[in-house]
């Protein structure tokens, strides 16, 4: 069976359409602002206005790379691990200007030191210099540390070509997202966004998955938290985007 609905709430430009097959029911919401950096940082007020409590890596805390030497499969962070699956890119690619090598893993990167043009730290701010780059992996997951029904971040320059984006519950079902219908379509080089998931299961990790070995994205201001009880229901009746009820299949 399947489900697909599209959204269009809160005052900010929101439209998110997903189609997922499975056997048993859970509840995602989902919250996806419009291009641009003013809309990805209200819809992140706004998703963090849901939470009882919470922890974001912002990545200021690291040093950011200058190179291959610097890059590694696994980043480890204050709210859960980056992995680089599978590696993209070839010879002529970005990911290999500037010292960096496709290949040598993900990167904490910063606009003196990063090889890509159309990625940026957020939300916009003096303080704020690093993010988390895929280094265009072709597969790349988010291990979250601890038990936590709601995630969010923002996102720079996704989306390209088209992916997928598993979301891992703590069960180990997958709810599969088409990057396409989530963000209606490819993106030009440079759009950012801010995504929020709340769950009434925990998410144990998400997997983004390229549809070329060239296409990659930022990450920055990775936010895990915790939401009042009873959790997603309550949290659709004061307004957040209701994505409704998505279909869960056994991995």
């Amino acid at each position: 069976m399947k489900r697909v609905i599209a959204t269009k709430l809160a005052g900010i430009a929101l439209t998110s359409v997903f189609s997922v097959s499975a056997a048993n029911a859970a509840l995602i919401n989902v919250t996806v602002s419009g291009p641009g950096k003013a809309a990805a940082e209200a819809a992140e007020a706004q998703f963090m206005s849901y939470l009882k409590e919470s922890t974001t890596e912002t990545f200021e805390g690291f040093t950011a790379a200058n190179g291959a030497g610097d890059q590694t499969g696994s980043i480890n962070t204050s709210v859960g691990s980056f992995t680089q699956l599978i590696a993209g890119g070839n010879g002529n690619e970005a990911c290999n200007d500037n010292g960096f090598s496709c290949t040598a893993g993900l990167a904490v990167l910063n606009s003196a030191t990063s090889p890509f043009g159309g990625r940026f730290p957020m939300p916009e701010g003096v303080d704020n210099k690093n993010w988390l780059d895929s280094m265009d992996s072709q597969e790349m997951m988010f291990s979250i540390a601890g038990m936590y029904k709601a995630v969010g971040f923002y996102m720079t320059d996704p989306n390209d070509v088209g992916g997928l984006m598993d979301i891992v519950l703590e069960d180990n079902t997958t709810a599969t997202y088409d990057m396409n219908n989530i963000f209606t379509g490819a993106e030009s080089n440079g759009a950012a966004y801010y995504l929020g998931f709340i769950s009434d299961v925990s998410i144990k990790s998400l997997v983004f998955r390229s549809n070329d070995d060239n296409d990659g994205f930022g990450i920055d201001n990775v936010t895990v938290g915790k939401v009042p009880e009873p959790g997603t229901l309550a949290l659709m009746g004061l307004g957040l985007v209701g994505v409704g009820l998505m279909r869960r299949r056994a991995r």
